[in-house]
């Protein structure tokens, strides 16, 4: 099926956002205005996400890649991934690894590292209804607010974020880290966020540099679109140092 891809900007340099679960390329329009002038940019909704969206049965972490390398086309750009946008880049740069040129990541989890509690999702994962678990989980107090209406399209999306988290729960991780590589930001709210992922990549990529944006919360592209670009500032400059 064909991806619904937005390519704005100018530039020398390409950075290609890729999205978290429950979410649309569109989140990073702020972010990408931020950049204007200092890039061309690209952002596209994953498969089975609006524009993206298709009666297909919802796919997993191997297939979001193969779309990421299509959307990249033989070019080479900086690759930023949200949460679960950031597994889907990772995989991108062992699959493709002469067109990233550097990883942004923000707040990407991986359920596959030593020490990763899964508690949270083994629960929604193994429960009687694990769409309405999901958008509960993912949503907090905003899950009141889904109009009776907008339910069955966010029960669609739920279904999407199921499979994407399944496909990375297989008990073997979907591609070895160590093969990255292109330099790594890893972006985060708090030290506090996500430390034994952290740590297991500052063991096995050649590059790794962490920044915090502070009280920013996992959603930092939204709640502070110019700190976030910052951190893409930072992508694009590593990516030139290591040209």
């Amino acid at each position: 099926m064909a991806l619904a891809v937005h390519e704005a900007g100018s530039g020398d340099g390409l950075v290609v956002f890729v999205h978290g679960v429950l979410d649309r390329g569109g989140s990073f329009r702020r972010v990408a205005a931020a950049l204007e002038g200092n890039c061309r940019v690209i952002w596209y909704d994953r498969r089975g996400y609006g524009g993206s969206a298709s009666p297909e049965a919802p796919v997993g972490v191997a297939t979001h890649i193969a779309d990421l390398v299509e959307v990249l086309d033989g070019r080479s750009a900086v690759v930023v991934g949200h949460s679960f946008g950031g597994v889907t880049a990772m995989g991108a740069a062992v699959r493709a690894p002469e067109q990233v040129q550097a990883l942004v990541l923000y707040e990407t989890s991986m359920a596959w590292v030593p020490g990763w509690d899964d508690g949270v999702m083994e629960a929604v994962l193994g429960g009687d209804d694990p769409e309405d678990a999901a958008l509960r989980l993912m949503l907090g107090e905003r899950y009141a607010a889904i109009a009776d209406g907008e339910r069955e399209r966010w029960r669609r999306d739920a279904a999407v974020f199921l499979s994407e988290e399944r496909s990375v729960r297989t008990g073997a991780a979907p591609y070895d880290v160590a093969e990255i590589r292109a330099p790594v930001v890893y972006g985060r709210s708090d030290p506090s966020v996500m430390p034994p992922v952290v740590e297991y990549l500052e063991r096995r990529v050649a590059s790794m540099e962490v920044v915090t944006i502070a009280g920013a919360g996992h959603h930092a592209h939204r709640s502070a679109p110019e700190a976030f670009a910052q951190l893409v500032r930072r992508g694009l400059a590593v990516a030139a140092a290591s040209a």
